[in-house]
């Protein structure tokens, strides 16, 4: 399977999104209101938005891709007290790559969960999406915009 990343690019296995510093020469600067007052170890806002451990988000991605898809597991802090995300990734068909001639059969807008986990900083986040976690041969019902996961 081929993980959110570079490939052939030594790196730190914990680690999922590189800093900006390491990664290109000319640094924009992002503000994000991030509310979060370190009582509560379960949910927090963004931009106005209220996420919580549990909710499904994208995610800020690497190269000029679409968005990554994660479920935000535990909040946690850095050194500096700020708040950072656990997250484990779900995948698009296209970014997981089985062997030579094995073909993934997936309907429109499905993602594969995986037990790929990182610790992302909070300005990763974009906003929040749903998905809808199905069983096999459940369709989604008409009418609902959202990824599906078997």
């Amino acid at each position: 399977m081929l993980m959110h990343g570079l490939e052939g690019e030594n790196r730190t296995p914990s680690r999922h999104m590189w800093s900006v510093s390491s990664r290109v020469s000319t640094i924009t600067t992002t503000i994000v209101t991030v509310d979060w007052d370190g009582s509560s170890t379960n949910c927090f806002s963004k931009d106005g938005r209220k996420m919580s451990v549990g909710d499904c988000a994208l995610f800020k991605p690497l190269h000029d891709s679409p968005p990554l898809i994660g479920i935000i597991r535990w909040l946690t802090t850095d050194k500096e007290n700020n708040l950072r995300l656990v997250v484990n990734w779900l995948y698009r068909p296209s970014e997981i790559r089985l062997g030579k001639g094995i073909a993934l059969e997936a309907v429109p807008n499905e993602v594969f969960y995986s037990f790929h986990r990182d610790e992302i900083p909070t300005a990763s986040l974009l906003h929040p999406c749903k998905v809808a976690f199905l069983p096999k041969g459940v369709e989604l019902p008409s009418g609902v915009s959202s990824f599906v996961c078997r």
